[in-house]
């Protein structure tokens, strides 16, 4: 009888184990596949962004941006969420606490969008020792098209 009570402790423990093993594996899958559509998501949106940002008058990039500030909505955490739309407060046309064309507008802008890939980062990488050190300033770069010269 106690050889059989051993035996079935013996299986009830492999039984725990394979089964807590295939939970935490399933978990960590999803997590990653959670993280990677995420990147994707935030990588767009930065491309869509950067597309605007050195040709604001195209319209396909435009329409781009508009795309990935809806589709943050949905799959960003609530702080990004948060930090896109003060972002997008920010820098919508209709605000003019600021006036744009000032030092202190690109300023505030530079500092916003610090603060919305800071949120983006801590959403996929969760949080990281001294960012504020390493990321202390963000700016987009990039080449404006070239315009016909008008006569």
């Amino acid at each position: 009888m106690t050889q059989i009570i051993i035996a079935s402790i013996g299986l009830l423990a492999s039984v725990i184990t394979a089964s807590l093993s295939y939970y935490f594996t399933k978990k960590y899958q999803s997590k990653m596949e959670e993280r990677k559509l995420k990147e994707e998501y935030y990588k767009s949106f930065i491309k869509a962004f950067s597309d605007v940002a050195i040709d604001n008058f195209n319209d396909e990039a435009q329409k781009r941006l508009s795309e990935g500030f809806n589709s943050l909505i949905i799959i960003a955490s609530p702080n990004v969420v948060k930090e896109l739309m003060e972002f997008h407060d920010f820098i919508r046309p209709q605000n003019t606490t600021i006036p744009r064309d000032s030092a202190e507008w690109l300023i505030e802008h530079d500092n916003r969008l610090r603060i919305l890939v800071r949120a983006m980062r801590e959403d996929i990488f969760g949080k990281e020792k001294n960012i504020d050190k390493y990321i202390s300033q963000v700016h987009l770069v990039g080449k404006a098209p070239r315009r016909p010269h008008k006569n």
